[in-house]
């Protein structure tokens, strides 16, 4: 089968069989409604009540906002979970809602805007669910027609070549625009790529261009956008464990870089019960680390086995190896568990990351692993300058209070670790708080990694509000040089990215 037809085969099955025998049905909206009274802090949880999905406010300013700060910072995150009623059992199932942060002037607007996928459009002219997901089974819904028609466009918000693109795991980008938050539609960088998946976490490099990744069965697809956003290249390569989840991904100046946790989705089993995901067993973590130029030329190295969400960043060293860093869990206690608990607002404890930077040989294969404990981290980011270069700097959304209530789902603070002397930098937002992914922004004309800002949105639960914290990077223990407090809450998100200007 040549690429085209390959590709066309892609968008007509990868996916179809998401929830197809899950047993879990939608939970009641009143359920949680009454849990979330005996625990306010999971409130941003009930997502958005108004299903237009329209929010606007002027945030309330504290300290000083930099004149040199000016731009927008978008996030993402699923944001309405109920309907008719009844509500998602999963985290990850919701809709996705794009939040903008406008910084200008020492002031702060915010809009949030539901993503108008094909999947929202038929569901609220309906009035309720009619597609699965990853943790709920609907009956008697739509017939499938490829990765669109599951797309939540609800996991990250990135600018690039003049379009705020919407990214979901599967499927389309979603292109918004920019002014206003409205969408335009799924993106399809060719006729012939239709409904190819498009994965959450593209990378962009120092020259500009976009990379990304996609898979469907079988099959890993590499993307390259120039910084225009114009489709330069896309290749198709053989997955090294097929069907098996792939969330993030590096780049370095010449390679891509792939971590595939030995995690499977067993679709038959409930949600509710134990190991609907679980590690397989005698498994590694696979690395796949392919050329750029050729997806062929690879190699696939085997680590001891955990769960990966996110990579911290990759670079070439002087040696030729490549470095990579992740955060790794010893099981896949957030994806099936976590994610099902704060949908109903129950406390819960889980596994505890940590970060590791595996050194991988190209020549002889070997890829030893120094592990980091840094606490309960995730979210890892860097200076977005040093994407494929070398970086020190890591910044993290952490936990690290043993006796911090709900460990396992939130965490509470941010912190900065050099990779090199291991040394952290961390500040603690408090009690009643949930610290939601920070980004690093360079300051205009800046040099050092941290010559910049740290920028992030906690939830307060004493004021029930979403607030925006500006942080020097260079001084992190000192907390929020300003802050804009929102005139409400908002659903709890995944990831974002700033666009100057």
């Amino acid at each position: 089968m040549d690429r085209r037809h390959l590709l066309r085969a892609a968008a007509a099955a990868a996916l179809l069989p998401l929830g197809a025998t899950a047993r879990a049905r939608p939970a009641r909206s009143a359920d949680f409604a009454t849990a979330v009274a005996a625990h306010p802090i999971y409130a941003p949880f009930r997502g958005v009540d108004d299903t237009s999905g329209n929010i606007d406010g002027e945030a309330l300013v504290r300290g000083r906002w930099p004149e040199a700060l000016r731009g927008r910072f978008h996030r993402n995150g699923p944001a309405l979970y109920e309907r008719g009623g009844e509500r998602y059992h999963h985290w990850f199932d919701g809709d996705g809602m794009v939040q903008q942060y406008t910084i200008a002037d020492g002031r702060v607007r915010h809009r949030g805007r539901l993503v108008r996928t094909a999947k929202l459009a038929s569901e609220q002219r309906a009035g309720r669910f009619l597609v699965s997901a990853v943790g709920t089974h609907v009956d008697g819904g739509l017939p499938a027609g490829g990765p669109d028609h599951f797309n939540a466009a609800n996991t990250n918000a990135l600018e690039h070549g003049g379009r705020l693109l919407a990214l979901w795991e599967g499927g389309s980008a979603y292109a918004l625009d920019p002014r206003d938050l409205s969408t335009i539609g799924p993106v399809t960088w060719r006729p012939d790529l239709k409904q190819v998946p498009f994965s959450a976490h593209p990378k962009v490099d120092a020259q500009g261009h976009l990379w990304n990744i996609g898979t469907f069965g079988p099959s890993i697809v590499l993307w390259h956008i120039d910084p225009q956003g114009r489709l330069v290249d896309v290749q198709v390569g053989e997955s090294p464990y097929p069907g098996g989840m792939v969330h993030d991904m590096a780049v370095t100046e010449r390679h891509v870089v792939v971590p595939l946790p030995p995690v499977s989705f067993r679709i038959e089993r409930p949600v509710e019960g134990p190991r609907r995901f679980a590690l397989e067993a005698g498994q590694p973590l696979r690395i796949l680390v392919a050329e750029k130029a050729d997806l062929a030329r690879r190699r696939v190295f085997e680590l001891p086995a955990e769960m990966v969400f996110h990579v911290g960043n990759a670079h070439e060293d002087r040696l030729g190896n490549i470095v990579l860093s992740y955060v790794g869990a010893p099981d896949a206690w957030s994806l099936d568990q976590g994610a099902v608990a704060v949908m109903s607002a129950r406390p819960a404890r889980g596994s505890v990351a940590r970060v590791a930077i595996a050194t991988l040989d190209l020549a002889s294969g070997r890829a030893p692993v120094r592990a980091q404990q840094v606490g309960n981290a995730e979210f890892p980011r860097i200076d977005p300058r040093l994407n494929g270069l070398p970086a020190r700097g890591l910044l993290m959304a952490s936990g690290w209070r043993g006796d911090a209530d709900h460990q396992g789902a939130f965490r509470h603070g941010v912190q900065w670790l050099d990779t090199d002397s291991g040394r952290l930098d961390r500040y603690d937002y408090g009690e009643q708080m949930i610290v939601e992914e920070h980004i690093v922004v360079p300051r205009p004309g800046g040099r050092g990694e941290r010559d910049g800002w740290l920028l992030g949105t906690t939830y307060d639960a004493r004021r029930d509000a979403t607030v925006l914290n500006l942080l020097d990077a260079a001084h992190i223990a000192d907390g929020p040089v300003a802050q804009a407090v929102l005139p409400y809450r908002l659903p709890l998100g995944f990831h974002g990215n700033w666009a100057p200007g």
